[in-house]
């Protein structure tokens, strides 16, 4: 049984006549009510954990939309700093959300523009990994490209990595 419906039969039953105290039948009425909240709350945390949100769409209303999602398949949300799929050097901050785009400031034209949500990314700053691999994949291109194969080698990235943290350090 759901719990409206509970409330319901509750309200049918007909509680102050069935001998109940106000302040009884209040305190049930109020133990629904809260439970009813609970569950929303819940199923609203479960939601946006999927990537819906509300939005607002009026001054006194929201929607619940489904968010656009990245090349990866994550959910773009207000506030998030994505880069290009194929201009990685190009981030902008999400402002607005729509169908499987969003909306952000565009600096190099002054202007607020709509962008498709799969030709972005989230960014993240580059860690000592990611700029080990750019140098060899710049590397492998100046040597002769396709016979430097070190995209497959985290164990290597993950040593020289180690010793570049240490000699930070020392400084």
């Amino acid at each position: 049984m759901s719990i409206t419906d509970e409330l319901r039969e509750w309200a049918k039953g007909d509680a102050l006549r069935a001998g109940m105290s106000l302040r009884t039948a209040r305190d049930q009425a109020l133990a629904i009510a809260d439970r009813i909240d609970a569950e929303h709350e819940a199923a609203c945390a479960e939601a946006y954990g999927n990537g819906v949100m509300s939005v607002p769409i009026a001054l006194d209303e929201s929607q619940w939309v489904k968010l656009p999602v990245d090349a990866d398949g994550v959910p773009i949300r207000v506030g998030d700093v994505v880069e290009n799929v194929v201009s990685p050097s190009i981030h902008r901050e999400v402002t607005g959300v729509g169908v499987e785009c969003f909306y952000a400031w565009e600096d190099g034209f002054g202007r607020y523009s709509q962008f498709d949500a799969p030709n972005y990314r989230h960014h993240h700053e580059p860690t000592v990994e990611d700029v080990l691999r750019e140098f060899a994949a710049n590397i492998a291109d100046v040597l002769g490209g396709d016979d430097f194969k070190l995209d497959d080698n985290d164990e290597l990235y993950a040593e020289y990595a180690a010793k570049l943290r240490l000699a930070g350090d020392a400084e």
